[in-house]
């Protein structure tokens, strides 16, 4: 019998993307447009209506599509040791989330699965806690979500539901508060059911019942940390049950869907084959994400023989190489440098491995920061690679302090150099113990327009050490410092302050070569 991995080698992949997702089929490109059309429908109106203040991560979520049943049954939750058939599953990553859904779902439940799944998404990045019926209940709320151009129509009944509701004995709520993701509720087919049907009516209770206001404030709590939902609504759990099975009995049947209305914004769907690779290296982020090492392992192996060159398998086989404790983190992290999305959390993770001193890390990261990122690891490498610069600086210092007086050399006849370009003096400013003085070899004379000020220890100012420093610098057409080229640092200390200050600096946007005199002024 064949292995999912090899069962998917035969399958045609394709992707279909937009800005915000991106869907991955092996189950017909017909059925990946639509999953992609029903994504964007409901994260443009209910995302943006209900979820608007969720930050949502930078890399775009994936949704793999599986048509095959070897990979799903791969891909499956276990419990007890045995997996848990499932239309789909939502999964959180470090760098990005996931949603897995079924090839095999009925087109006419599709949408459905989809809207309940991405809930799921929207809730695990917009709350802090998630009891499992509030989750459920929540998903099973939106799923059942109408969406019509700019109108969406919320609260809708079920008719199976409904017949549930009416045969099933209710969950008492002291156990039915308690249930998560490893209770029979939750894992077994027929408690499942109940489980699920309930959290469904008691949100939908709660959202359209007198506790509405209420309970919005509930959730906000959640945002934040744990909260006490019965303290929130005022209410005593013997008359919350009490109230709630008197709504199911006489007020859901006749309950009527809240209209709402939202606006979309336009998107562009782009479509292309890709090979399996593609595929599974996103099923080997997923089991990495779900701390399943040895499956993670498997698929990563394969694709370093597949995918020598993928930027992404190097770096989630550095992110396995760390998490198992064998060699080669740092390597597969240098070759993920070049990442077009992974490049800044690969230098984040050479930071953690203390290699602070390699250009590229310190590159990588602060055009990062520059596009201001949300990635608040990124800043926090930064902040370690600065911390060890005045380090080092101030060792410079102390050694410097205790060193001998430099001897004078001498001055050696300008005839045996080049002879150095003519330079017109066209700026001069000063800041608070500093000056400097602009100069351009051509016409072009490109203005500072943000003055970043070198760091200057406290000891050189109390001695009143000044200095001086010449650099030449190629403005870019954007107005940043393309190359840098130290000319003459007295005392040399101050070279390496005023290089790491003028790097940061920002001109106008003419592209020019200048010269920069820069004064230490205590």
């Amino acid at each position: 019998m064949l292995g999912a991995l090899a069962v998917s080698l035969f399958l045609s992949w394709v992707q279909v993307s937009s800005e915000t997702y991106i869907v991955k089929s092996s189950a017909g490109e017909d059925r990946a447009k639509r999953v992609l059309r029903e994504l964007e429908h409901f994260h443009q109106l209910v995302g943006t209506l209900v979820f608007r203040y969720t930050e949502l991560p930078e890399l775009p979520i994936e949704v793999l599509l599986i048509g095959d049943e070897p990979t799903m049954r791969e891909l499956e939750p276990e419990y007890n040791g045995r997996k848990v058939a499932v239309a789909g599953y939502y999964q959180r990553g470090t760098d990005r989330d996931f949603i897995m859904l079924s090839g095999r779902v009925f087109p006419e439940t599709l949408t459905n699965v989809v809207y309940h799944e991405l809930t799921h998404y929207f809730l695990g990045r917009a709350l802090a806690v998630r009891p499992a019926w509030l989750n459920e209940g929540l998903s099973e709320y939106f799923a059942a979500a109408e969406i019509r151009d700019d109108t969406i129509w919320l609260g809708g009944l079920s008719a199976d539901r409904m017949q549930l509701l009416r045969t099933a004995s209710l969950i008492p709520l002291k156990t039915f508060f308690t249930i998560d993701t490893t209770s029979s509720y939750y894992n077994e087919s027929a408690k499942a059911n109940v489980f699920y049907v309930q959290a469904w009516a008691f949100v939908h209770y709660l959202m359209h019942g007198e506790y509405a206001s209420r309970f919005k404030s509930y959730i906000d709590a959640l945002a934040t940390g744990d909260a006490n939902l019965l303290e929130y609504l005022g209410v005593s759990e013997r008359d919350l049950e009490s109230a709630f099975s008197t709504y199911v009995k006489v007020s859901l049947p006749r309950a009527k869907r809240t209209v709402v209305k939202a606006s979309a914004e336009q998107w562009t769907m782009n479509i292309r084959s890709i090979p399996d690779t593609e595929a599974q290296i996103s099923i080997a982020e997923i089991f990495l994400a779900n701390g399943k090492a040895e499956q993670a392992r498997h698929h990563l192996e394969i694709l370093a023989t597949t995918a020598p060159d993928s930027t992404r398998v190097s770096y989630y086989r550095g992110v396995l190489a760390g998490i198992s404790g064998t060699a080669g983190a740092r390597e597969f992290f240098i070759d993920a440098l070049v990442d077009p999305f992974l490049a800044p959390r690969a230098a984040v993770r050479l930071v953690e491995l203390g290699e602070l001193h390699i250009p590229a890390v310190r590159n990588v990261l602060e055009m990062a920061a520059a596009a201001r990122t949300r990635n608040p690891e990124v800043y926090l490498a930064l902040t370690k690679i600065y911390s060890e610069d005045v380090r080092q600086i101030e060792e410079a210092v102390r050694v410097s302090r205790k060193s001998p007086q430099p001897v004078t050399r001498p001055r050696v006849s300008a005839v045996d150099y080049a002879p150095e370009p003519s330079r017109r003096h066209y700026a001069q400013a000063t800041a608070d113990h500093f000056r400097y003085d602009l100069f351009s070899e051509s016409e072009t004379q490109p203005q500072l327009e943000r003055f970043v000020a070198p760091y200057y220890p406290y000891e050189l100012a109390e001695e009143k050490l000044s200095g001086e420093v010449i650099v030449d610098v190629q403005v870019t057409n954007e107005g940043g410092v393309g190359g840098m080229w130290l000319i003459s640092a007295m005392p040399d200390i101050f070279g390496t302050l005023a290089t790491a200050a003028i790097r940061e600096w920002k001109f106008q946007r003419d592209a020019a070569k200048i010269r920069i005199v820069l004064e230490f002024l205590p």
